[in-house]
């Protein structure tokens, strides 16, 4: 193997791994061990769950109705594995179906495919099919309001590509992107890339971006979209977690991918769409499938294999069991309470960072009380992402995120926090 790939032994196969990530030691695994053991040994590892948590930063913990988890045991979809066979396969293709309807309607786009690995590896896939289609362009613009550990997975796929990625400030008053390029240069690049809400929480208007620039979106807290209208884009990715998934240690996940139809030869994943069977019924098959793993080699659009399709068909369920009005009630109660949290911790003293308008996550700034966060932290109260973590010039700043769960404690909380904060 070894030779086949032209490395002449394995410490030049594992070159590209910095050592210092290298474990220096065999791995140690017991057992076997009874899956009981197991089990309790796994629940040991984790940290104990917080009392109060307003964490976000592109996972988001909404609540999920009991009948998630027992439709998507059923047998008719149990498996997340490719259905190459849609004979066999009617019931999970018959989700793909709707995930897709779902995803083009929240979107606003004409049509949506049947799911990607995550938000961060479908934006970088949007920007991938944003060069194939304009392959004489040679500049990517992205917003430094883009997560930035999407904006790290995006790195890596464009390392090794001729592409110069020009990052686009954020106003220090508003929290909103500056497109401050000449709308020549925004229509001659490969793509735009914005995320609205961005990863401090304001919502993009677009105020200075070409409307006829090529435009990929990206959505972290995907249950905005119930309520705002969508980002102008050509291409719209994101991330599906806030529809019936866990936070589960990170992952996994689902993303989603919609853009336009005359666009769809060029578009990851896999389409699922309807026919007549040999009886003269409706049947559904898959429709395009341009991965690698359909013998597409070097010609596929996506070589992720993995479409999270377990991901999706929770998406699917949730979506269709809370409906539309359904959904946009929890996107209006997360709103309210990000709204009521927010006015409270600015009266307290604590400022919000930006003036640009929020939907459910915004930016707070502790330096009047820098260790009010970790006194609380101590408590289980974990009040928010310290940015300091991706942003050096940001100490003292958290990204605080709430949904329809701390709706009705907003009060109980606020009156915590003032309980433990310490006013000079």
């Amino acid at each position: 193997m070894l030779a086949s790939v032209g490395a002449k032994d394995m410490e030049a196969l594992l070159h590209s791994i910095p050592p210092e990530v290298r474990m220096k030691r065999p791995l140690q695994i017991e057992g076997p061990l009874p899956e009981s053991t197991l089990l309790r040994r796994l629940e040991a590892l984790k940290a104990p769950e917080p009392r109060v948590s307003l964490l976000g930063g592109g996972l988001y913990r909404h609540e999920i109705p009991t009948p998630v988890d027992a439709l998507c045991g059923r047998s008719e979809w149990v498996t997340s594995y490719t259905p190459y066979q849609p004979e066999l396969a009617q019931g999970t293709l018959m989700m793909y179906f709707e995930f897709q309807t779902y995803l083009a309607a929240l979107t606003g786009q004409e049509i949506a495919n049947g799911g990607m690995y995550d938000g961060s590896t479908a934006c970088a896939e949007g920007v991938l099919m944003a060069m194939r289609l304009r392959d004489k362009a040679r500049c990517v613009y992205v917003s430094a309001g883009l997560h930035p550990e999407y904006r790290e997975v995006l790195d890596t796929f464009l390392k090794f590509h001729d592409v110069e990625i020009v990052t686009l400030p954020i106003d220090p008053s508003t929290g909103k992107t500056q497109f401050n390029v000449a709308s020549d240069r925004q229509d001659a690049a490969i793509a735009m890339v914005v995320q609205s809400p961005n990863f401090f929480g304001v919502i993009e208007d677009g105020v200075g971006l070409s409307p006829t620039a090529f435009v990929v979106s990206a959505c972290a807290e995907a249950m905005s979209l119930a309520v705002l209208k969508p980002f102008p884009s050509s291409i719209a990715t994101g991330e599906c977690q806030s529809f019936g998934i866990p936070m589960q240690l990170g992952g996994p996940t689902a993303g989603f991918f919609a853009t336009r139809k005359e666009f769809v030869r060029q578009m990851p994943g896999r389409l699922v769409g309807k026919t007549i069977d040999a009886d003269g019924k409706d049947a559904l098959c898959i429709t395009l499938a341009t991965r690698e793993q359909f013998i597409r080699r070097e010609k596929a659009t996506s070589n992720i294999c993995t479409a999270s399709g377990l991901m999706c068909l929770r998406t699917t369920t949730y979506l269709s069991l809370m409906g539309r009005s359904g959904v946009q009630e929890i996107a209006i109660k997360s709103a309210k309470a990000a709204q009521a949290m927010a006015h409270g911790l600015s009266a307290l003293g604590f400022p919000i960072v930006f003036s640009g308008e929020y939907f459910n996550e915004f930016v707070v700034d502790f330096s009047r009380d820098p260790e009010l966060p970790k006194r609380l932290e101590e408590m289980g109260f974990l009040l928010g992402i310290p940015l300091e973590r991706w942003f050096a010039d940001r100490r003292n700043q958290r990204l605080i995120a709430l949904t329809e769960i701390h709706y009705p404690d907003v009060d109980r909380l606020l009156e915590e926090v003032r309980t433990h904060a310490r006013h000079h």
